[in-house]
């Protein structure tokens, strides 16, 4: 049963994210076609849903990935989701409130996901914890 429920929300999860997901997706792909900055992000937004994957059926078979994994999907997808627009070549210069409004309106679409993120880093971080600390 413990291991059905955390399916469950793991799959609806993805299912309520899926639209910004696959946005996500292509917009890497098509970053790989632009500057080599916009090729970086495309490879940052596949290596953060890379481990949140690796991070969620981990979680769901309750075994903890090792410790870096966690740290390095939460960089991955921080800098991702403030650094999109520079993968768009339709803009010119990159702001401030370009990094804000990206991220705004992309943790929006896959805000499921990132509030699961959150806890997925919290349950494989602390998995890693010495048991008298």
């Amino acid at each position: 049963m413990h291991r059905t429920r955390r399916l469950a929300i793991i799959i609806a999860c993805y299912l309520l994210s899926a639209y910004g997901i696959l946005c996500s997706l292509m917009l890497a792909g098509m970053a790989g076609a632009g500057s080599p900055g916009a090729g970086m992000v495309g490879l940052l937004i596949v290596l953060a849903w890379l481990c949140h994957l690796v991070m969620s059926i981990g979680w769901v078979l309750d075994r903890p990935a090792r410790r870096w994994l966690p740290i390095c999907g939460s960089v991955a997808g921080s800098v991702a989701l403030l650094a999109w627009p520079v993968a768009n070549p339709a803009l010119e210069r990159f702001s401030i409130s370009d990094a804000l409004g990206a991220a705004v309106m992309g943790g929006g679409f896959v805000l499921p996901c990132l509030l699961l993120a959150l806890h997925l880093v919290r349950f494989h971080l602390t998995a890693h914890r010495p048991a008298g600390a």
